[in-house]
């Protein structure tokens, strides 16, 4: 079976001071609260900016043995120069994640929904077989035009995931290429505030992927999910609906935020 590992996309959100993370917690104790609770995140920051060496040297002390980070490529690649003379921050962008490798799982790679095969093929091809090797990929489509058979053959040959994404540019077809699967549940940010409570009901999409992933269970040896925050409202509630729906256990964060024989920042409260 399976390894299922169930995450958000970013630690970052005070509004989840309260009703995820205790009361008093301050920014920098976010991650390190976020890394007792849950055992994988996937990193949002860099797609807006590369990180800085510092920076993920932090996070890595932030997080015990045994957690897991996931990255998505910056968008000055992905999206500003649609992978055309990007060595630089390439560069800098492995530089930095590098640091990471320790707790480090797939790095996604999001093409706009512009982006059709018609336009992109021949660089997007160029850009992942120069990519270093002794890392695990994924690729996010939002345009149909790339869901062919010879897309996932390519995908295939090169051991790179084709991304399941529950969004609203385009309907992903649930086909494994790699031995993980990697899942996202991305919102489109239409909510007006985000409060640390849910305000959609997205039971349906959830059962939906619940089913892909126990349809391939037995076939891969690890299975990842990621719920955006923007995708029902609270990103930790939909890490339990899940878990919900799959047959696994929720998780109590409140408990888990505490360390063992410590007090908790609830207790200083």
């Amino acid at each position: 079976m399976a390894r299922l590992q169930v995450g958000c996309v970013g630690w970052s959100y005070p509004e989840w001071v309260g009703p995820f993370y205790p009361s008093r917690a301050e920014a920098s104790d976010y991650l390190t609260l976020y890394a007792r609770a849950l055992d994988i995140v996937e990193i949002d920051t860099s797609f807006y900016a590369i990180p800085s060496q510092d920076m993920t040297r932090a996070w890595l002390e932030a997080s015990p043995e045994g957690f897991t980070f996931t990255g998505k490529f910056p968008r000055l690649i992905t999206h500003e120069k649609a992978f055309l003379n990007v060595e630089d921050p390439l560069r800098w962008f492995f530089t930095a994640m590098s640091v990471l490798r320790p707790k480090l799982g797939p790095l996604v790679i999001q093409l706009p929904p512009r982006f059709s095969i018609a336009v992109g093929r021949p660089a997007l091809e160029a850009f992942v077989d120069q990519l270093p090797s002794g890392y695990r990929y994924a690729i996010e489509f939002r345009h149909p035009s790339w869901f062919t058979p010879e897309t996932f053959a390519w995908l295939s040959d090169r051991g790179v995931a084709l991304a399941w994404s529950e969004n609203d540019y385009v309907q992903v077809p649930p086909v494994v290429t790699t031995d993980f699967v990697y899942l996202r549940f991305i919102g489109d940010r239409s909510l007006p505030k985000l409060t640390g409570a849910l305000q959609r009901d997205r039971t349906a999409e959830i059962r939906k992927w619940v089913a892909e992933v126990k349809k391939v269970e037995d076939r891969v040896p690890q299975i990842y999910v990621f719920f955006n925050n923007h995708f029902a409202g609270f990103g930790p509630a939909c890490v339990n609906l899940f878990r919900e729906i799959a047959g696994m256990e929720p998780v109590e964060w409140a408990a888990r935020m505490r360390e063992e024989g410590q007090k908790s920042l609830l207790d200083f409260a």
